[in-house]
């Protein structure tokens, strides 16, 4: 090997990269807590772009219908102010309504879970109990069996008394969080609403510098994973919330027309488990139909039959006229997606795990279908 300087150069960045690599796994908790630190001081940038993010997937439907073909210089200019202003009003218009009209219901899901639950299971036990000698199994079983309900409501109440305890005991500390906490977001805003007006020119100066210091190459492709990055999660945070406000309004309309219990709720339930792709269907019809179970069997029955036919119906015809194929990812990896996240970080695993596969599932088609043609170029070239 000739060694020029481009390669003494290689070699040391290896070998730095191995030190510190080495340095990093000798000194994890110096580095959780370096890396904690960095991400609280950048937390409100973070949060300021995610702001952006969310705003611009509105804006931009609205740029392109609003004052489009207007020759007037005030229209023009108060275009993107006006976009923002509208677009703004109707996020937090969406998040009024779901917190005066779904969180009520899901709490209220919440309750009529807690208050039937514990009859149930009593009656449950007492029905195993006179019908033991039909299951001799059970005997066993059922002689180890002794849930005092009262006492496990009276420890629940006072873990949670202790936990508020423990909060008010820490006031000053609360208040402080509080402040830092309207800080941030304050400032999150004010950063959002300057990427926002000026985010063309951002975008140019973030592309000049990607090519000025990084190789043409490596530039062009980190380019196109961002650009592949922000519009698939763009579909798929429309895609999902469009999918969970239609399902949830099927359901509620139907449960109400097919006379079934806790409509509302169980509405609300759907709608906001149809967040997460795959496994909220299927806690959604379970939660429903065990709450419908606790006033009759045979409904809970009928109900699991109407919800799976309405997630047929809304996922085959309703949802791809409506929304399209929003991250182009197929069924299995959407599943392994979801449980991998879900496994890791819990409920935001699963919401997030699905465009990221769907990009990394989207740049490994790509790469595998250029090899592939790379290679049968040279099997022509070669005979």
């Amino acid at each position: 090997m000739k060694l020029d300087k481009p390669t003494l150069l290689r070699l040391a960045l290896v070998l730095g990269g191995c030190v510190v690599l080495y340095w990093a796994l000798c000194n994890l908790a110096l580095l959780g807590a370096a890396l904690g630190l960095l991400a609280g001081v950048l937390f409100p940038l973070t949060l300021g772009f995610c702001i952006a993010f969310v705003l611009n997937v509105p804006m931009r439907f609205l740029e392109r219908h609003l004052f489009l073909r207007t020759q007037k210089p005030v229209l023009k200019r108060l275009r993107r102010p006006l976009c923002i202003l509208i677009s703004l009003v109707f996020i937090l218009a969406v998040l009024t309504a779901v917190f005066w009209l779904v969180v009520p219901e899901l709490v209220n899901a919440l309750v009529v879970l807690a208050n039937t639950v514990p009859p149930f299971l009593a009656k449950a036990t007492a029905w195993l109990q006179d019908n033991a000698d039909r299951f001799p199994q059970l005997e066993s079983w059922l002689a180890g069996l002794d849930i005092d309900w009262a006492k496990t409501g009276r420890d629940i109440i006072t873990y949670l008394t202790g936990q508020f305890s423990s909060l008010l005991g820490g006031t000053v500390q609360v208040i402080s969080a509080t402040v830092g906490g309207v800080t941030n977001v304050v400032i999150a805003f004010i950063l959002a609403l300057y990427i926002l007006l000026g985010k063309e020119k951002l975008k140019a100066q973030c592309t000049a510098v990607c090519r000025a210091f990084l190789p043409e190459r490596f530039a062009k492709g980190l380019l196109y994973v961002t650009r592949l990055s922000s519009d698939t999660f763009a579909s798929f945070v429309t895609g999902q919330c469009i999918e969970a406000c239609i399902l949830g309004t099927l359901c509620w309309l139907g449960m109400t027309l097919f006379r079934f219990p806790y409509a509302p709720m169980i509405g609300a339930l759907v709608g906001f488990c149809a967040l997460i792709p795959i496994v909220g269907a299927v806690i959604g019809t379970v939660v429903g139909a065990f709450m419908i179970m606790m006033v009759d069997p045979v409904q809970a029955i009928l109900f699991v039959i109407f919800l799976l036919t309405l997630q047929q119906i809304e996922g085959n015809l309703i949802y791809p006229r409506v929304v399209g194929s929003s991250v182009g990812l197929p069924a299995i990896w959407v599943l392994a997606s979801v449980t991998v996240g879900g496994s890791l970080w819990g409920i935001g695993g699963m919401l997030f795990a699905v465009p990221v596969c769907s990009i990394l599932y989207t740049l490994m088609r790509r790469v595998t279908q250029y090899r592939l043609a790379e290679k049968e170029a040279k099997k022509h070239a070669a005979s």
